[in-house]
């Protein structure tokens, strides 16, 4: 996890050359204190050429990455819809793809390991698939919903987010590329099992409980894999992120008068259904284990009111209601109408 240097009396220094260059990292110097550092700086790195602007800062005020965070930092391993050419990978024979879920080409001995340790959680896992699918989806929808630029950009992030997640859990359950797109595309609606909290992405204030009561879900089932499997780790580490940003929004529909009434009435009906979020298999000691965990993490985003049943509920074939059909909807009209070098 990124973290804060301990090496007081190291500064790191930032030269930018011209009015349209770029500000650099330009190397690192020892100072006594802060001035000394500035000028120590511009006697280092400002000898030869002329500088436009110079900045230092001391390490221990930086928040660093560390050599585990390279997955979580890596897009194309974790958003690879976001970079340039990803339609062209995609393309395949749709009249060809396959009924039922095929193997990736892993090595059979990673396929025995992964099977061996998710068999018992993977109706959980592709349940909450489900679930990110359908919020991404509608999160994208509501990017243009905002005059807040940098609202909308994170509302974006966190909509594209939950699409790669929903990929990604479908590759690591053993689908390629083909059978995740027959997967999401080609079911009838009948055969998804979406938690009921899907129903209520409608308005603003449902949509923040929703999002946030999906985050906790996924990144609590993914804490069980996230030690020894970068994905889940990375997929956990994302989800809190996401988690906290609905966590501000909650505490701030909350505390403000004008949205105060509907917000407490949405978050106390949306939690309410986000009983069944982990209702997509067994009723054990560890699904009951996740329950309890799942209703902590709600229960800590400053908002109270919460009826989150305290057993987990099972989840119904066939619900999502008019959401999941727009979703569904939307999407398929998408491939029947976008460009044929994309979807062959």
């Amino acid at each position: 996890m990124p973290h804060v240097p301990a090496d007081t009396d190291v500064y790191e220094v930032f030269a930018q050359t011209g009015s349209g260059s770029p500000l650099n990292h330009v190397g690192s110097l020892f100072a006594p204190r802060r001035d000394a550092a500035w000028h120590l700086a511009k006697e280092t790195y400002g000898r030869r050429d002329d500088l436009f602007r110079l900045w230092v800062v001391r390490r221990t005020d930086l928040i660093v990455s560390s050599a585990e965070d390279r997955g979580l930092l890596a897009a194309k391993t974790r958003m690879p819809h976001r970079q340039p050419g990803f339609p062209t990978t995609r393309r395949r024979d749709r009249s060809a793809a396959p009924e039922t879920p095929q193997h990736n080409s892993a090595a059979p001995h990673d396929n025995e390991r992964r099977e061996s340790a998710g068999r018992a959680r993977s109706g959980l896992w592709l349940a909450l698939a489900e679930d990110l699918f359908v919020l991404g989806n509608r999160l994208g929808e509501r990017i243009v919903d905002y005059i807040d630029l940098e609202e909308s950009l994170a509302v974006g992030s966190i909509g594209q987010e939950a699409l790669a997640h929903a990929e990604t859990i479908l590759s690591l359950h053993g689908f390629d590329a083909s059978a995740a797109d027959a997967h999401l595309f080609e079911r009838p609606q009948e055969q998804w099992r979406v938690s009921r909290v899907i129903g209520r992405l409608t308005d603003w204030p449902s949509t923040v409980v929703c999002a946030l009561v999906i985050a906790a879900a996924v990144s609590v089932l993914a804490e069980e894999r996230a030690a020894g499997e970068p994905a889940f780790a990375a997929i956990r580490d994302e989800q809190l992120v996401h988690l906290e940003h609905w966590r501000r929004w909650a505490r701030a529909l909350a505390a403000w008068p004008e949205t105060s009434e509907e917000f407490t009435q949405a978050y106390a009906e949306v939690t309410h259904c986000a009983g069944d979020l982990f209702g997509a298999g067994p009723h054990d000691a560890v699904t009951q284990a996740l329950h309890a965990r799942l209703t902590a993490l709600v229960g800590d985003s400053g908002v109270p009111g919460s009826r989150l049943p305290h057993q987990p509920v099972p989840r119904a074939a066939g619900s999502g209601g008019s959401v999941l059909a727009d979703c569904l909807a939307r999407g398929r009209l998408v491939r029947e109408h976008y460009a044929p070098e994309v979807f062959l």
